[in-house]
């Protein structure tokens, strides 16, 4: 009998790409207990269980998880969040995790990070319906420009390495996956409408055409929004307009066709690199100081403006080959163009901080404005293609990531009255002065894998799998940086096979325990060969040993889980800065311990209650102290109610002690925030509208201002030039949201 047919398959994004029944026609062996998950092509353990009291939980794990992991839906973070949040705020909720506080209002900076276990940005992977993406000069990311809010379904948080089929250039510390949107089965227009806090405006519209029968059952969603805002800190307003589509097509009954584009373009004015201000220049100038308004000043809002623009496009095809055959690939590409204006660093009191230097090296009039443009332009192709069996003994899954990059850096000095070259920098024969740096990178990684899910027992699945990573990189530069004011070109190998064990048992059928040994690698960054003496440099990528047990309960009103986690860290990089050559080398670690959990109550009558805390260790093997940015516990509480019509959230996150430096000499303190919203929907109101949802927001109130980070200026300790940057004040968000 013919089992699968095009309304069995269960799409649910790329959460679990696709879940199709085996076909066991005459020529297919039956395929046991297993045939009606027969073609899975997702990774093990990524997708959520739903049901319960989980429906309305800020975020929840699943039975099925191989590893610690928060789910937070669409459903909690559209309400308690912000309309206009990045995925770090939205991602701030789960354990273990810290930041995502912008200092110019929720989603309202480019710079905004959080803290994974004190993993900080760059040592753990983000994805968008799980392709990775980031900086491909070290795999940092921008939060605001890629992604807003209104295109992101639901977001995964997975505090671990995952499975061998988990992809990324960070599988070091674990991995903040990002979702889009499903397109409906029924026709609708959405329209989204907010207004806040220092004029921040956000308008969009959702076309769902619903399935277009005529066309096989295809469907398409698109969605575009405009957002403005002064922001927060003073003179740092900025812009965004993003564009998304998602059009889904069926062939036959066993594929599915999926093209995907989103394009975001933006701006803000920021100093660029700026790292906050002084305790006295807050007191005197406030702790909201951004930008001066004033042209004779080096902070001048008109001297540090950024534009942004963003390309990401996929196409997925998932198809049941039958007799428990299934292939799932897709093909991608990333854009990212960013053009930065911005004078020399200064402090709010200075005026045009510096003399321009002319070509001959002599100094020019001291009432000039040194400043610079850089440019920051990357292209990323890349093809993830997985293959599944499903056999009567499990589930086995190979297949291969390719990825190859092309990247253009530089920064060139200029006095900005005029727009004249600066030649400040060293002189060296052959480069010109006015130029810091001016280099083009590359790279290409292969990634083959394998993992085979073993159904030991019918509640006992054991996934052993292992990963080949092979990362090719070059650098060819006309000036490689300041440090080394020199053509380069370099090429390097990076190989590493890293093994997976886990598993996952089902005690019955509202709890599960799981455990996990994985081993995650992060690529080199580039800049580990801004040196004199860069062809010194031989590294490896730093690696971690992950050791994991956890625990998962879900029934009708209850829904909890805990894990302990040991995390070896081997390979650092460090440089020695008294050496005639400081190059990077591998050298010492950090171990990472400590235990996690979550719980959320159904109380009845609408009301629910969710908490979670963690109490985590990050310390230097060498020197058995914290590293920085490292808090030693996080926790979260939160009300919500939604019933009638009605929803209203009330939401507490803590984040405890840290330090600024890994000596621990300056303390940051614990910050906390609490939000609430309250939000109804009108069923039929007339002129048309479906429902319309009014929803009022308030962030942090009770207008805490706490320090949320800081920078230490002197190696020996904290002095009066210590930079800080605060929480912003109270702020609010309404928003009216259509249906058609």
């Amino acid at each position: 009998m013919q089992r699968s047919k095009l309304h069995r398959f269960k799409y649910q994004g790329s959460a679990k790409p696709l879940v199709m029944a085996a076909i066991t026609l005459g020529l297919c062996s039956p395929l046991g207990a297993n045939a009606e998950t027969a073609t899975d092509l997702g990774t093990v353990g990524t997708q959520g269980g739903g049901g319960g009291v989980s429906a309305v939980a800020p975020a929840k794990s699943s039975l099925q998880v191989t590893q610690p992991q928060a789910v937070i839906d669409r459903t909690f973070f559209e309400d308690a969040k912000s309309p206009v949040a990045d995925f770090t705020n939205i991602a701030a909720i789960a354990p273990g995790v810290s930041g995502g506080i912008s200092a110019n209002g929720p989603g309202l900076t480019d710079g905004s990070k959080i803290t994974l276990r004190g993993f900080k940005d760059g040592e753990y992977n983000v994805t968008y319906d799980d392709i990775p993406f980031g900086d491909t000069n070290g795999p940092t990311h921008h939060p605001t420009a890629y992604f807003p809010a209104s295109i992101i379904d639901h977001v995964t948080v997975e505090r671990g390495p995952g499975n061998a089929s988990n992809i990324g250039q960070a599988t070091f510390g674990g991995s903040v996956n990002l979702y889009s949107l499903v397109p409906s089965n029924d026709f609708g227009i959405s329209s989204f409408n907010s207004l806040g806090s220092w004029n921040t405006r956000l308008n969009g519209v959702t076309l769902n055409t619903g399935t277009i029968a005529e066309l096989g059952g295809s469907k398409l969603l698109v969605t575009g929004q405009d957002m403005n805002s002064d922001g927060y800190l003073t003179n740092s307003s900025l812009g965004s307009k993003n564009l998304t589509f998602k059009y889904e097509q069926p062939i036959g009954s066993k594929t599915l066709l999926t093209i995907f584009s989103s394009n975001n373009s933006n701006f803000y004015y920021q100093s660029d690199g700026s790292k906050g201000i002084t305790e006295a220049q807050a007191a005197i100038y406030g702790k909201n100081f951004g930008l001066s308004s004033d042209p004779t000043k080096a902070l001048y809002y008109g001297y540090g403006r950024v534009e942004k623009t963003t390309t990401f496009d996929y196409i997925r095809l998932q198809s049941d080959l039958g007799c428990g055959w299934g292939v799932d690939n897709t093909s991608y590409y990333v854009w990212y163009g960013n053009n930065t204006l911005s004078a020399d660093s200064a402090i709010p009191g200075d005026g045009r901080s510096s003399v321009i230097t002319t070509q001959g090296g002599s100094k020019g009039a001291a009432t000039q404005m040194p400043g610079y443009i850089k440019l920051n332009q990357y292209t990323i192709y890349g093809d993830v293609v997985k293959i599944t069996k499903q056999t009567d003994a499990g589930l086995f899954r190979t297949g291969l990531w390719f990825e190859t990059t092309d990247t253009f850096r530089s920064r060139y000095d200029y006095n900005l009255f005029g727009m004249t070259p600066n030649y400040k920098e060293k002189n060296v024969a052959g480069i010109g002065s006015n130029i810091l740096y001016d280099q083009g990178s590359s790279w290409k990684n292969y990634q083959p894998f394998a993992e085979f899910e073993w159904a030991a027992t019918d509640n006992l699945k054991v996934t052993p799998g292992i990963k080949l990573m092979k990362w090719q990189q070059s650098i060819d530069a006309k000036v490689l940086d300041k440090g080394a004011r020199q053509a380069a070109k370099i090429d390097n190998e990076f190989n590493a096979t890293l093994p997976f064990l886990t598993l996952n048992y089902q005690i019955d059928k509202t709890s599960s325990v799981y455990a996990q040994y994985a081993q995650g690698m992060l690529v080199p960054d580039i800049s580990y060969y801004y040196s004199p003496s860069y062809n010194k440099t031989s590294i490896t990528p730093q690696t971690s040993s992950n050791y994991q047990i956890g625990y998962v309960h879900k029934s009708s009103n209850i829904t909890f889980d805990a894990d302990i986690y040991y995390i070896d860290f081997a390979n650092k990089l460090t440089q020695d800065l008294t050496s005639v050559d400081p190059v990077y080398y591998n050298g010492g670690g950090v171990t990472y311990k400590g235990i996690e959990g979550q719980v959320a109550y159904a109380v009845g009558n609408g009301f629910s209650l969710y908490t979670n805390a963690s109490f985590n260790s990050a310390k230097s093997k060498e020197t058995s102290l914290r590293i920085a940015n490292a808090p030693e516990t996080t926790a979260a509480l939160a009300l919500l109610y939604n019933d009638s019509g009605l929803s209203s959230s009330l939401v507490y996150k803590y984040v405890g002690n840290q330090f600024a430096d890994a000596a621990e000499l300056l303390t940051i303190n614990p910050y906390s925030t609490l939000d609430y919203s309250i939000g109804y929907t009108f069923k039929s109101p007339g002129l048309g509208v479906k429902s319309m949802k009014v929803n009022l927001g308030v962030y942090n109130i009770l207008d805490h201002k706490d320090v949320i980070n800081a920078s230490m200026t002197s190696k020996t300790g904290p002095s009066a030039a210590d930079l800080f940057t605060w929480q912003p004040e109270r702020s609010f968000m309404a928003t009216v949201k259509l249906d058609f």
